[in-house]
């Protein structure tokens, strides 16, 4: 059966990707990020929000009695700051882009992946600059929704030193809403879970084997080829995870207004907006929290968000490193979704290790299965250690080569 397409809804066509193709290295301003410096309230609610009772992330005492000896943030937290000298887009940057609005405004976008880099910390006080944009544009076939567009955004940080704090490169999916209904995909399945009481008694006994490294440090040296950490256990996931994930990152996402700031955005992009089951018009971000605006996107439930998935593989690699470690580098790809009622466990292993340019690596290959035993994340990271030989960790990390165009 055809499904039919929603007045709001978008459709991917051959002018739509070539206007979009045209914004290729064309610089965004981003003027309104959710932090524009690392206090301590943010750093320390950021960790609240993802679940993570680590000190190291969340006590400005403890944090500033390590060798670091400050208070740092997560290093997920980046991808909320970060303040553009570019103020606005110039007329040949709205002619190349094709106009102002999105060229696929109205087609779902999903969050596919995300590739970050860190070469230093961010610490308490710290303001961050950014500079990025579109940096590639690619036409696939998906498995859910037939035509898809896979966009990679790149971001470029430095804190007010002048010193490169990391780059961010984050994979959207954008599908057809009705092409994802059709298919139907994900429809059969029984959400949300119903758990027994001894599923309920296994996902606490994981909460209480939680392992932090913390003070002890992990030495490049102790580490062996093929060890596995310890899993980190994230659910059931319910809507008021959702909720603390949002407190904790601000409104970082432009659909995330409200009121009179709701309204001015709405006029602007309609699409974004489109009419709730009320009949009045409400974010197209609710397919977090509203089932029905889920199911208009072809799924049964909702759902997490992808940022928030991202930064749980993030604290799994934390939890494992300590204190002392440092993440160089997190590639992770969303494979499925965590919807409403999914338990997440988190587990890792050491593929490998190295000294590059004297510096101590570790690679640890990650992965995230729900209780249907469907393998939804997985990721890769390169840890950074101290060395009984070669002694702490030396930052800033070394940056290498073509890291993005807009850097």
């Amino acid at each position: 059966m055809q499904e039919v397409r929603r007045p709001e809804e978008g459709t991917i066509t051959d002018e739509a990707i070539e206007k979009l193709k045209g914004r290729i290295g064309i610089e965004r301003p981003r003027l309104e990020p959710p932090f524009e410096f690392a206090c301590v309230d943010a750093l320390r609610n950021y960790a609240r929000g993802i679940g993570d009772i680590n000190p190291f992330y969340r006590d400005p005492e403890y944090a500033r009695s390590t060798r670091v000896g400050k208070f740092v943030a997560h290093p997920t937290f980046m991808l909320y700051m970060g303040v553009s000298d570019k103020k606005e887009l110039s007329e040949e940057d709205v002619r190349r882009s094709g106009g102002r609005g999105d060229p696929l405004a109205g087609v779902h976008a999903f969050y596919a992946g995300h590739d970050l880099e860190w070469f230093q910390y961010i610490c308490e006080g710290d303001r961050l600059k950014v500079k990025g944009g579109l940096g590639n544009v690619e036409v696939k076939s998906s498995r859910m929704g037939g035509r898809a567009v896979h966009e990679t955004h790149e971001l470029v940080f430095w804190n007010q030193r002048g010193e490169l704090v990391g780059v961010s490169r984050q994979l959207l999916i954008r599908v057809e809403r009705s092409a994802a209904r059709s298919r139907g995909r994900y429809m059969n399945l029984d959400v949300p879970h119903r758990y027994t009481p001894e599923e309920l008694a296994r996902i606490e006994a994981d909460y209480e084997r939680e392992y932090i490294r913390g003070s002890e440090p992990r030495f490049w040296e102790d580490v062996e080829v093929g060890e596995e950490m310890v899993p980190l256990v994230k659910g059931p996931y319910t809507v008021t995870a959702y909720i603390c994930y949002c407190e904790a990152t601000g409104p970082r996402n432009a659909f995330h207004r409200a009121h009179s700031d709701a309204y001015r955005y709405r006029k602007e992009h309609p699409r974004a907006f489109p009419p709730n089951d009320y009949g009045f018009p409400d974010t197209v971000a609710r397919v977090h929290w509203d089932r029905e605006m889920a199911r208009r996107a072809g799924l049964p439930e909702t759902y997490d968000f992808g940022g928030e998935r991202v930064a749980w593989m993030e604290h799994a690699v934390t939890n494992w490193m300590g204190d002392d470690g440092f993440l160089r580098r997190l590639q992770v790809r969303i494979l499925g979704f965590c919807f409403v009622g999914d338990t997440t466990w988190i587990g890792g292993r050491v593929t490998r290790k190295w000294i590059e340019h004297g510096e101590r690596f570790v690679e640890l290959d990650l992965w995230a299965d729900n209780q249907r035993g469907e393998r939804t994340t997985t990721a890769t990271a390169w840890v950074l250690l101290p060395s009984r030989e070669a002694g702490p960790v030396k930052l800033p990390a070394r940056v290498p080569d073509n890291i993005s165009i807009f850097a």
